[in-house]
C-alpha cells in the first residue's frame, strides 16, 4: 500500500516501471550487505529514494502481489492465498487493480514474468510479454519493443521468480543446498554466474549458522546478484530509448527470503523487503528514509 501512497503523492512521471522480486529480504549492497554484489540496485538507490523500513502485508506470494496491485489488504481484495489451480484463491471481480486503471487513464500496460494472481479480469493487462522469469536479462530484452513502441505513457509490471527456491538441488555441492534457479554450467541469456563461498555470507539472526544454512544463502545470493543483472539491462533500454527520464521506477520485492523464521512468518524476517524509488520529478538523489 505505500506503492500507492508514493504514487499519489508523488510528482507525476510518465512512465512506470514495478520490478518485483520473489522471496527477498533488503540484502544488498545498498542496505548494508558487504558481501552480495548488487551494483544496479546501488545505483539505482543513489540516484532516488531508499526506504529502510518497507513492510509487506502478507509473506505470502500471491496474498502480497494482489495487496501491491490493488492497495487494498487481502480481507478487502479476496486474495487470502496462492492463485495455483489447487488453492484457487482470487480478488473478488469487483475490485479495481494498479493495470486496469491506468488502462482507462491512457497507459498502455504490460507484464512480464511471474503473474501469480487472480482472475485475469481484475488483472488485466494490455499485453503479456514472453520471458523465463528466471532469466533477467532477457525478460527486459523481450520489453524493448514494448518500452520504444509509442510514445503514449506505459506501465511495465517487471517480476522475476527469482531469488525464489527451485525445485531442484546442487547435489554436486556439500550438503547439496536448494539451487534458487542457478544454473552453473549454463548461465541465463546475457548473465555472468557470480559464484558466493558459504564462508563469506551473512548469516541473519533468526538463522542457525550452520554449513547447511550457509551453503544454502550462497544460492540465494547467487540469484539476487543475476536479478541485478536483469535490472542494469532494463534501465539501460530505458536510457537507450529515451525513457529514463520520464519513468517513475519502483523495485520491491513480494516478500523476505524464503528461510524458516522468515517467509511465510509475522516476523521480521518474513515482512521487511527492499523498497527503491526513482522519480525524475523529484530532487530526492541517494535520499535514505527511514519512516
Amino acid at each position: 500500500m505505500c506503492l500507492w501512497l508514493f504514487m499519489a503523492s508523488a510528482a507525476p512521471a510518465k512512465n512506470v516501471v514495478l520490478f518485483i522480486t520473489d522471496d527477498q529480504s533488503p540484502d544488498l549492497g545498498c542496505y548494508g550487505n558487504p558481501i552480495v554484489k548488487t551494483p544496479y540496485m546501488d545505483a539505482l538507490a543513489a540516484d532516488g529514494v531508499r526506504f529502510t523500513h518497507a513492510f509487506c502485508t502478507t509473506a505470502s506470494c500471491s496474498a502480497s502481489r494482489s495487496v501491491i496491485l490493488t492497495g487494498l489488504h487481502n480481507h478487502a481484495n479476496g486474495h487470502y492465498g496462492h492463485q495455483h489451480a489447487y488453492h484457487k484463491f482470487s480478488s473478488y471481480p469487483h475490485i479495481q487493480s494498479l493495470p486496469v486503471m491506468l488502462g482507462r487513464l491512457g497507459y498502455r500496460t504490460a507484464r512480464v514474468g511471474k503473474y501469480h494472481v487472480a482472475p485475469e479480469e481484475v488483472y488485466q493487462f494490455d499485453q503479456a510479454i514472453p520471458g523465463n522469469s528466471r532469466s533477467p536479462v532477457e525478460m527486459a530484452d523481450n520489453c524493448k519493443t514494448f518500452i520504444q513502441d509509442s510514445d503514449e505513457p506505459f506501465f511495465l509490471l517487471f517480476a522475476t521468480s527469482d531469488p525464489h527456491r527451485s525445485g531442484d538441488e546442487a547435489t554436486e555441492l556439500p550438503h547439496h543446498p536448494n539451487r534458487f534457479g542457478n544454473r552453473p554450467n549454463n548461465p541465463y541469456p546475457g548473465t555472468t554466474n557470480v559464484d558466493y563461498s558459504p564462508d563469506e555470507v551473512i548469516v541473519p539472526p533468526f538463522l542457525p549458522d550452520t554449513p547447511e544454512c550457509r551453503a544454502e544463502i550462497a544460492q540465494y545470493y547467487q540469484a539476487i546478484t543475476r536479478i541485478d543483472q536483469g535490472l542494469g539491462r532494463l534501465v539501460q533500454i530505458l536510457k537507450e530509448t529515451d525513457k529514463w527520464d520520464d519513468t517513475l521506477f519502483i523495485f520491491t520485492s513480494d516478500h523476505g527470503m524464503a528461510f524458516p523464521g522468515a517467509k511465510t512468518t509475522v516476523y521480521e524476517g518474513g515482512l521487511r523487503v527492499p523498497f527503491l524509488v526513482r522519480n525524475p520529478q523529484l530532487d530526492a538523489r541517494g535520499t535514505v528514509n527511514h519512516a
